[in-house]
């Protein structure tokens, strides 16, 4: 069941797209997309893609966010070096590491009730823990990377990872999806799974990080096979409410707990 709130950010998000991409003409034909998509059963991972491809259709672009996602690359990458101080003044911490790539996760186009903050001030939230922190070092640890800019806070959770003994492998999708980054980006992946689904969608052994919302959405919808640890901010009411938290508290959540709060 897909929460009637869920429904009303896709038709949001969706719109925005349009007018922010200046083809604001097309609304007519984007909502009986989205209506006829709302009709066949599809889970919030599949039409939140899925309704984004028609939106690259109507507009004539296969990745209309490139512009925004080269200037995202450059405030992540400025961002960073500070971070990277911090991190080597702290040996390479691992949860150091991880509390920032959570936190980072302040950066979106659109999402009902998102309020973005500066991500300078963003990267020091404390997250909300939720379960131990337990990465296995006899698996392969595949990093599913997220959103443009905050993925080289997320390189350098890779980097810790692997100072500290990891066998680290980051995971990104080969086609456009809003402002995630793709094959097109400067960033080159370990791994690129075909498509703009959640990459997630692909790794069928290790231990899986995962990063941002379409992954842990994507995951629920998953078969629940592999252990995760999930790095993301409640962006929404929706999640704000299920996690019981203030809304964008960044959240680092195990596949485990994760399930729990979810069933209930």
């Amino acid at each position: 069941m897909i929460d009637k709130r869920c429904k009303l950010c896709l038709i949001e998000s969706r719109v925005s797209d349009l007018i922010r991409l200046g083809y604001d003409d097309k609304i007519p034909d984007l909502l009986e997309e989205i209506s006829n998509n709302l009709k066949t059963g599809k889970n919030r991972d599949e039409l939140f893609v899925d309704t984004f491809n028609y939106i690259k259709k109507l507009v004539k672009n296969e990745d209309p966010y490139n512009d925004l996602k080269n200037k995202l690359n450059k405030i992540g990458k400025k961002v960073s070096l500070s971070i990277r101080d911090e991190l080597i003044k702290n040996n390479w911490d691992v949860n150091m590491a991880l509390k920032f790539s959570a936190a980072a996760n302040i950066l979106d186009s659109n999402v009902l009730g998102y309020e973005p903050i500066n991500i300078n001030n963003a990267l020091y939230d404390e997250p909300k823990l939720f379960g131990d922190i337990n990465i296995p070092k006899n698996e392969i640890i595949y990093l599913v990377l997220d959103n443009s800019g905050e993925v080289y806070i997320d390189l350098l959770l890779k980097e810790s990872l692997i100072r500290n003994g990891y066998n680290v492998r980051t995971v990104m999708r080969r086609e456009s999806y809003e402002i995630d980054v793709s094959i097109k980006d400067e960033i080159i992946p370990d791994i690129v799974t075909n498509g703009n689904y959640s990459p997630l969608r692909n790794i069928s052994n290790g231990f899986l990080i995962a990063k941002g919302i379409a992954n842990l959405e994507a995951y629920l919808f998953s078969d629940h096979r592999l252990r995760t640890l999930h790095l993301f901010r409640a962006k929404c009411f929706v999640l704000a409410d299920k996690f019981n938290v203030k809304k964008n508290t960044p959240i680092i959540i195990n596949s485990e707990n994760l399930l729990k709060i979810f069933k209930t």
